[in-house]
């Protein structure tokens, strides 16, 4: 039998235990989840990053900035990190970029990059090989393609801030096949529900979050088609607490969906990270009659970092707080075209930092219109 003071002390150990194994049910862990677009790099990027001091580490510019290293960091590589196959205009245009690109995107805080889009067989399975292998190489994640389907619909999984998050990418679309080389690299692209929920749930399996991107839409076009918002909320349904959309190469606006599981959240395009689009636009002359909408629209240049927090507690899935950092492509055309300069200067640049005061005020109301009044917009 256990004295009175021995039993009063079991007691409140046995109080406190229960009490610190309740608090520690019931604490909240969060992570923030940052990420952006597409990364087109045509060949005038190509050149901009030959002719900067620091090479790719200059034409990324202000991304390294932006990054924060608490968050973890997405972008859609559009481009194989290949060129065997020269790269070409046209429509489409085949395009390919050297594999230096991806030790840089490292270095300025990337961590996954989905190679799930239209122009991954740019450079055929060998080049899509290639890609995952540098983007691997470099200590990031690559997810959309694999040796077989299931590889490339498997999830990479980051551990941050107490949280398991995995990632998925999908597309909707792509422009050429695989070639009959060797390696073969399969493309994780929609075509059967049933495939995709069934790789969401086992995403789901071994995470506390689950984040998809998707490549889908049409280039240029301003709002996502109401197949899309059908086919965010069967994401959602499926497993998906954030989806990370691009391809249009514009903005589209970010949605709060309902969740089994709390809240969800569907960026519906994030546009462009970097490109050589939109280099003819000037605020002084919008339109150019018979320019491709490629080289004028001003929406291509446009830009977000979306940072979304995200919280989970007890298995609930909160999302207090959505921020976007507005970003704009400095592209020099002009002062080519001007003979100022005969080198190439692109690169990423904060919407802040545009020394082009009306241009400055003109993208920054672009940009928070096109997003809506889900994300709160920073400096």
């Amino acid at each position: 039998m256990l004295r009175r003071g021995s039993w009063i002390a079991f007691l409140i150990a046995s109080s406190l235990a229960c009490w610190a194994s309740a608090q520690s049910r019931s604490a909240a862990r969060a992570v923030t989840i940052g990420g952006s677009g597409d990364l087109l790099l045509h060949l005038r990027v190509i050149a901009s990053a030959g002719y900067a001091e620091h090479g790719w580490d200059s034409v990324l510019g202000a991304l390294g900035s932006i990054v924060t290293p608490d968050e973890i960091a997405f972008a859609n590589l559009e481009t194989p990190l290949s060129m065997e196959r020269p790269p070409e205009t046209g429509s489409p245009p085949i395009l390919g970029a050297p594999p230096e690109a991806a030790p840089a995107l490292a270095r300025a805080g990337i961590d996954v990059l989905s190679v799930a889009n239209n122009h991954a067989y740019d450079q055929r399975a060998t080049g899509l090989a290639r890609t995952i292998a540098a983007v691997r190489g470099a200590g990031m994640g690559a997810i959309g393609a694999g040796p077989t389907m299931d590889d490339a619909l498997a999830a990479h999984v980051i551990e941050r801030g107490g949280l398991r998050v995995a990632f998925v990418a999908l597309t909707d679309h792509i422009n050429s096949g695989p070639g009959s080389e060797a390696p073969v690299s399969v493309i994780a692209r929609w075509e059967d529900d049933e495939v995709v929920a069934a790789a969401l749930e086992r995403a789901r399996r071994d995470a506390d979050l689950l984040v998809v991107s998707v490549h889908w839409s049409h280039d240029f076009f301003d709002h996502p088609s109401s197949g899309q918002r059908r086919r965010a909320r069967f994401l959602v349904e499926h497993g998906a607490d954030l989806i990370l959309a691009h391809g249009p190469h514009v903005l589209h606006d970010v949605e709060r969906l309902p969740s089994p599981r709390g809240d969800a959240l569907c960026a519906y395009s994030l546009g462009n990270l970097l490109s050589n689009q939109g280099m003819r636009y000037r605020v002084t002359r919008p339109h150019v009659e018979g320019a491709h909408p490629a080289t004028m629209l001003p929406g291509t240049r446009d830009g977000v970092w979306l940072r979304t927090r995200i919280e989970v507690q007890d298995g609930r899935v909160r999302i207090p707080q959505v921020e976007g950092v507005p970003l704009y492509t400095f592209n020099n055309y002009f002062a080519r075209v001007a003979r100022q300069t005969r080198q190439e200067e692109i690169r990423i640049a904060r919407l802040r930092d545009v020394d082009d005061e009306p241009l400055r005020d003109e993208r920054r109301r672009a940009i928070a219109s096109a997003l809506g009044p889900v994300v709160t917009l920073l400096e």
